[in-house]
C-alpha cells in the first residue's frame, strides 16, 4: 500500500510538467506572426507566415511582396502570434450611421433650399430633413456594415519574452558567447 501511495505521488507530481511540455509551440511554420524588430536608429514591424524557425532565426514569407527574410531572435524586441482574422461589422454599422444621418439630412436641407419646402411651406422642413435623415442611417448602416465585414485584420497575442531570451555566457579569458534560449 505504501509503494502504490509513493508511486500515485510522483505521478501528481509529474503530471503538471507531462501537461507543460505537451504545450503547442508558439512559432510553428504555417502560423503567422508580426515581429518588431530592433534596428539601428528604431525598429520596425513586419508581419507573415512562419517558413522556418531555428534556434536563433526566423524566416518568414512577408506579407506584403511575399518574399521570404531571416530574422535574428537577438534583433527581435516583440514578437506577437496572430490567432485569427476578425471582421468588423459592428464598427461598419456605427461609422455608416453616422455618415448616413450626416448626408441625409444635408440632403434633406438642400432637397427644401432656402424658400422652404414644397410651395415655401417652412413647416414641412424639419420633417423633410428628419425623414431624410432617418432614410440615410439605413443606407449608412447598411454599407457600413458590409464594408465593415468585409475588412478583416488579424487579432494578435503577445509572446512574452520570458519564452525567448538572449543571454551571454563566459567562454574564457576576456570572452564571452551569446546563448538563445526558446522555449517550446
Amino acid at each position: 500500500m505504501r509503494r502504490l501511495v509513493r508511486i500515485g505521488t510522483i505521478a501528481l507530481l509529474l503530471s503538471p510538467v507531462v501537461a507543460w511540455s505537451q504545450e503547442a509551440p508558439a512559432i510553428v511554420p504555417g502560423s503567422r506572426i508580426r515581429i518588431t524588430e530592433l534596428a539601428a536608429g528604431g525598429s520596425g514591424r513586419r508581419s507573415g507566415t512562419v517558413v522556418t524557425a531555428g534556434a536563433d532565426t526566423v524566416v518568414l514569407r512577408l506579407d506584403r511582396g511575399g518574399e521570404t527574410a531571416t530574422f535574428f531572435l537577438v534583433k527581435i524586441s516583440e514578437l506577437e502570434v496572430s490567432r485569427g482574422r476578425t471582421g468588423h461589422t459592428a464598427a461598419g454599422v456605427g461609422l455608416g450611421f453616422l455618415a448616413g444621418v450626416g448626408t441625409g439630412a444635408l440632403v434633406g436641407a438642400l432637397a427644401c433650399g432656402s424658400e422652404g419646402c414644397y410651395s415655401g411651406d417652412d413647416e414641412m422642413t424639419g420633417p423633410v430633413i428628419a425623414v431624410a435623415a432617418g432614410i440615410g442611417s439605413v443606407v449608412g448602416m447598411v454599407v457600413g456594415g458590409v464594408v465593415g465585414a468585409g475588412h478583416k485584420t488579424d487579432s494578435w497575442e503577445a509572446v512574452p519574452s520570458s519564452r525567448w531570451h538572449v543571454s551571454t555566457l563566459p567562454t574564457g579569458p576576456g570572452g564571452f558567447a551569446l546563448a538563445l534560449s526558446v522555449r517550446f
